[in-house]
């Protein structure tokens, strides 16, 4: 029996991570909805989303920063599906006040999109990188 070769397998590996992870993002969004969590209400909403290249590929183990104005950060790393989550700064904090970045090595911040914020939901942002 003949075997794949690598970047075949490479490749295969990288069809079923994105099928996974837009299997998941369609069932419920990275973090889910702020409901379906029993964080302690006291904590804010949750941050969450998924880093991607300039191609919309996902890209696993990036470091996600999620710094509040005056007050410090959060460091959180994305899993293989490119997806993080970072828990809330409390629930007296204005989304806004919040600034999501990503890096990860090769690789520079290309831009930053964030969802629209509703009251009391979690807040979804995606972060894009682009190879240096």
């Amino acid at each position: 029996m003949k075997r794949a070769s690598k970047p075949v397998l490479v490749f295969a590996a990288a069809i079923l991570a994105t099928i996974l992870a837009f299997g998941l993002s369609s069932a419920a969004r990275a973090g889910g909805d702020a409901d379906d969590h029993d964080e302690d209400p006291e904590a804010g909403p949750i941050y969450y989303g998924f880093v991607k290249d300039h191609r919309g590929v996902l890209v696993g183990d990036a470091k996600v920063t999620a710094e509040l104005k005056g007050r410090g950060s959060v460091i959180a790393r994305t899993d293989i599906l490119g997806v993080y989550k970072i828990p809330g700064f409390g629930k007296n904090t204005n989304p806004d006040d919040v600034t999501i970045s990503c890096a990860k090595d090769g690789f520079k911040q290309a831009r930053v999109l964030r969802k629209p914020v509703e009251p009391g939901r979690a807040v979804e942002t995606e972060c894009y990188l682009q190879r240096q």
